[in-house]
């Protein structure tokens, strides 16, 4: 039996279908037959098959969500979406694809099972069950998918295609060579063994079954339509089928105590020979002569459910429809998606009469919207499938079930609109969920992915007018040339445009991060003015830098032949970093003696999380290449005036340069309660503390002090009130920080003076002691001086007090400077703007000579006291 031929019939038709006689007037015009049955009781009470029992028909589709932790354990948002399947009814539960190798996940953020995720996934089907029990009372089938993402393999965010077969449709769509290697035989025998163990960790964690996945053009389903493979697993529809029939197989007889099943394409609407169940002669039509011969198969080994899917789930997010597989891999076609959804729903019975004892999954309803229940009643009624599935539906309606059965109907305000947002999210590289109907959580999620998504940046580079003298490029402390990296970038060449970032910041991915590009590059786009929107400069900067670390473009590369000359850095954040990768490609020998743990520095022990997380991952890919080469050495633990001595440093090197930051905070007094900032954050990146008081003060308007008000903010502070002694526009923090910090709810207290404490008998702090100030004469600083009222004393009550009035040099370090110029604000002094100090032979650069500025600045001073540093090292 075949389905009509697939054609370009009508032209799509957005949803307005109110009630199942709009559904039927529908069909009736497209002369299309669907069965409609309003009783929904079909779904209700359990369903036995072999040993297995599901508590009613309802079932959660594999939909991945792409939120997994490092170890490809299940993530909080996993979590979250498995209880709220359980709390929403699904009788059958069937877990997302769980990738069975590192090489095998089709996203960094893929779930993963392997002996240190498995204790994860206990908890996760232990929770599960109980969100469920205490529900309904009943435990859901819990099945377990397990894939190989074959050609779709992208581990770290990089393509790295695993292939079983070559084809004129797909490869070029993977930008796959005809000389391309294929997987071989023995990969994939020992792929088996692969499956079989995951299996046995899906029985130790407590899944009811497994799935060898083999849908949607991924390895195991490639193979299926692997007609022009040589070997034992391609050609025939033995050798095509042998993987899932003997991995299941095998399953059935190492892993006792768990049922093996399988979510299988039935059509693929790819051209013979690259595609699976369609006619030789016309792909536009479904054969589904071997889906239904390898459902018999499957039959005989015992399994007690069969998922059922057609062709690749990608969808167009531009249109408010769904395209249930994509033809020939490239653009759907336009039709009425009655057409789809009737396609689904045939071929789907199909599968179901050639094993009528098995029950098989329906699925590809959720354009029906509200509708779904009253179709798929009438499909299982009349024997095209035994229960229901929700994808996507399940993502937007996690308590469908719940409501179908309570309320005879789903609410069609709750329902899938078929948006695609969900896909967009996936193909972005985000945490994937309903945008719509989980906005909370995935409306974050969605703009964030869609912001540094290439397709959108791509575009956005194209905005770039390539100015002659570009006002961007000035506005970068580090003189970027940015048109030439945009340029590149939107030509797709990332070497190049990495190239041009490098040449004068060799810390891009960091800059990207941190720094205020929105008054620095992108305040300076030209495009601001034109159309009041830059060129969105640091996204691509991020994209780029990205892309460039993944492709493995960042290595430092030693000249052929080194100097012989040794240089000390004193310091291993921004700036000495910075200085070192310049002086390693002059291929001087480095030393670098850092008092933390790891190089970074500020923006990697101070700056919050939610904006900055790992510096070591872009150092580490830079410096790394360089390691076995005894040209790097990094002393941790090391601080001036302590554990090292400048004039023992100076002893066994050519030159050093200082490169500390500012360690030590100005304050205004102590109580118990109160603490700087430099603290606080850092406690809060190491997770030393997690908890704030109701009532929190910072005292400070500069970047640090906004980033202790929203992080006191995100750790559930009540009122956090920003204490400044100037006026508003006078802060020195950047406007998006202030603005950030207004929106989070934090509070902002201008002309008011901290001028000390109030404690209890016990010394706690009970409040903070301010008074009013006015603007008098100007300061050394040209600002207006803030002139304390009399009288104008009170106190705010508050429970912590985070002081950042701003940073100094450790007064022991500067002790230890042994001779070394100072000015009287304690920090660093150099000879007539350059980076030598006083001392011959001495350099320093960064937030020890500045007093702190943006991350680029210090990165920009350690590139330049390098290049200082080069050529005196050629005149010595």
């Amino acid at each position: 039996m075949k389905t009509g031929p697939i054609v370009a019939r009508d032209v799509h038709r957005r949803f307005h279908v109110r009630d199942t006689g709009d559904l039927k007037r529908e069909l009736d015009r497209l002369g299309l037959e669907l069965p409609v049955d309003s009783d929904m009781s079909t779904f209700s009470g359990p369903v036995k098959s072999k040993e297995i029992t599901f508590p009613n028909r309802f079932v959660a589709q594999p939909m991945e969500g792409f939120d997994s932790g490092p170890d490809g354990s299940p993530g909080e948002l996993s979590f979250r979406r498995y209880h709220r399947y359980a709390r929403g009814g699904f009788g059958l539960i069937w877990g997302e694809a769980t990738a069975v190798l590192h090489e095998a996940r089709s996203n960094p953020c893929q779930l993963f099972l392997n002996s240190r995720s498995v204790d994860a996934f206990s908890r996760l089907v232990e929770s599960t069950r109980n969100t469920a029990g205490k529900e309904h009372g009943w435990n859901p089938v819990m099945v377990l998918q397990l894939t190989h993402s074959g050609r779709y393999s992208k581990p770290d965010g990089i393509p790295k295609s695993i292939i079983a077969h070559h084809s004129k449709i797909l490869d070029p769509k993977h930008n796959l060579p005809g000389d391309y290697p294929l997987v071989s035989d023995e990969y994939l025998d020992r792929l088996q063994d692969t499956f079989v163990d995951a299996a046995k960790l899906a029985a130790q964690a407590g899944f009811d079954g497994v799935d060898i996945k083999s849908c949607h053009r991924y390895l195991v389903s490639e193979l299926l339509a692997s007609h022009t493979r040589e070997g034992k697993y391609g050609g025939s529809y033995e050798n095509r089928t042998r993987f899932v029939r003997e991995t299941m197989a095998r399953v059935n007889d190492e892993v006792p105590g768990i049922f093996v099943t399988t979510r299988m394409n039935a059509y693929d609407a790819i051209e013979y020979p690259y595609g699976w169940g369609v006619d030789k002669d016309d792909f536009h039509v479904p054969d589904p002569a071997e889906p239904q011969a390898l459902a018999r198969d499957l039959e005989s080994l015992g399994i007690p459910v069969l998922n059922v899917t057609v062709g690749n789930p990608y969808f167009n997010p531009h249109v408010n429809r769904p395209y249930d597989f994509t033809i020939q891999g490239m653009e759907p076609y336009q039709e009425d998606p009655l057409y789809g959804v009737h396609r689904f729903i045939s071929i789907t019975r199909m599968v179901q009469e050639a094993i009528p004892a098995v029950p098989v999954i329906a699925s590809g309803y959720s354009w029906l919207r509200h509708l779904i229940p009253d179709v798929a009643s009438g499909v299982i009624k009349t024997g095209g499938a035994s229960l229901l599935g929700f994808g996507r539906s399940a993502f937007a309606y996690p308590d469908a079930p719940v409501d179908i059965m309570r309320d005879g109907k789903m609410d069609p305000a709750k329902c899938c609109i078929t948006c695609s947002a969900c896909t967009q999210i996936m193909r972005d590289g985000g945490h994937t969920g309903c945008v719509i109907r989980d906005s909370e959580v995935y409306g974050p999620e969605y703009r964030k992915a869609r912001r540094y998504a290439l397709d959108r940046l791509k575009e956005a580079a194209l905005r770039c007018r390539e100015c002659e003298t570009p006002t961007c490029s000035n506005g970068c402390p580090a003189h970027v040339h940015v048109p030439a990296f945009v340029k590149a970038f939107a030509d797709d060449d990332i070497p190049r445009a990495y190239q041009i970032l490098k040449d004068n910041n060799v810390l891009p991915e960091l800059c990207a991060y941190v720094c205020p590009a929105e008054v620095q590059c992108e305040g300076n786009c030209i495009e601001s003015i034109l159309c009041g929107e830059p060129v969105p400069i640091r996204d691509i900067q991020m994209a780029v830098c990205r892309l460039a670390r993944r492709k493995k473009l960042t290595g430092l590369k030693l000249p052929e032949k080194m100097s012989g000359k040794k240089v000390a850095l004193v310091g291993g954040g921004p700036a000495g970093v910075a200085a070192a990768i310049a002086l390693l490609e002059k291929g001087h020998e480095v030393t670098i003696y850092e008092k933390e743990k790891e190089l970074g520095g500020t923006p990697d022990t101070i700056i919050p999380s939610q904006r900055y997380t790992d510096s070591g991952k872009e150092i580490e890919a830079i410096l790394g290449p360089v390691g076995e080469q005894n040209a790097l050495e990094i002393k941790t633990g090391a601080v001036l005036g302590r554990t090292i001595r400048l004039h023992n440093i100076i002893k066994e090197h050519d030159a050093v340069l200082l490169a500390m930051g500012l360690s030590k905070s100005a304050r205004i007094g102590h109580a118990e309660g109160v603490v700087d900032a430099l603290s606080f954050l850092g406690e809060i990146k190491r997770g030393e503390r997690s908890t704030v008081p109701p009532q929190v003060a910072v005292l400070g308007g500069g970047s640090t002090a906004m980033d202790a008000g929203t992080t006191a903010i995100a750790l559930g502070a009540k009122d956090v009130y920003l204490v400044y002694r100037r006026s508003f526009n006078q802060m020195p923090a950047w406007p998006a920080e202030r603005d950030s910090f207004l929106a989070k709810g934090g509070h902002i207290l201008v002309l008011t003076q901290p001028v000390g404490y109030a404690t209890d008998e016990s010394g706690r702090l009970t409040g903070l002691r301010t008074a009013r100030t006015v603007p008098g004469p100007p300061d050394d600083s040209g600002r207006p001086r803030p002139e304390v009222l009399e009288n104008s004393e009170s106190i705010l009550p508050v429970d912590l007090v985070i002081e950042a009035l701003g940073q100094k040099i450790d007064p022991a370090v500067l002790d230890a400077l042994d001779g070394i110029q100072t000015s009287k604000q304690g920090l660093i002094t150099t000879r007539n703007g350059s980076s030598e100090t006083s001392v011959d032979g001495i350099f320093a650069a960064g937030d020890c000579i500045s007093g702190g500025t943006t991350v680029v600045q210090s990165v920009a001073e350690g590139m330049r006291a390098a290049a200082e540093i080069d050529r005196y090292l050629h005149k010595k």
